[in-house]
């Protein structure tokens, strides 16, 4: 297990709008027989958010955030499918759909690791947005 920084960027499309965000966090990185776990305290302007990320293969799982806090979201991508997600949000829970245009993982070098993620959030048949996800986690070599 190494601790790692982790760099975040989406960007958000929503009813013709389109919104950036980045934002950085420190966590663990760990791989065992093509599968990586990366858990890390995402920081943001208002708080810092648990996060935990499952990569094999082609699949990435999520969770972020905490059930106890009414804000927590769970996601399953794979390429070319739809899977079922979760979201809470101030006490509402909604069961959504993700499609997953692409997923891809980079391993730049033995410190270093990218995986970017461009889905679409469906509300039953309507389109909630697209979303496109890059996540960077480097070696900390400051701990």
């Amino acid at each position: 297990m190494k601790k790692v920084k982790v760099e975040i960027t989406s960007i958000i499309k929503q009813e013709g709008q389109v919104e950036h965000f980045k934002c950085t966090g420190c966590g663990t990185l760990s791989c065992e027989n093509d599968t990586y776990r990366i858990e890390y305290m995402e920081k943001n302007q208002s708080a810092e958010i648990p996060v935990k990320l499952l990569y094999k293969t082609d699949e990435l799982i999520m969770q972020r955030g905490t059930i106890e806090n009414n804000n927590y979201n769970m996601m399953k991508f794979m390429a070319n499918e739809k899977k079922n997600c979760r979201l809470i949000a101030a006490g509402k829970i909604m069961d959504l759909t993700s499609f997953t245009k692409s997923i891809n993982f980079l391993k730049k070098n033995t410190n270093n690791i990218q995986l970017k993620v461009e889905y679409q959030l469906f509300s039953d048949i309507y389109l909630i947005g697209d979303y496109k996800i890059s996540i960077d986690c480097f070696e900390d070599t400051q701990s």
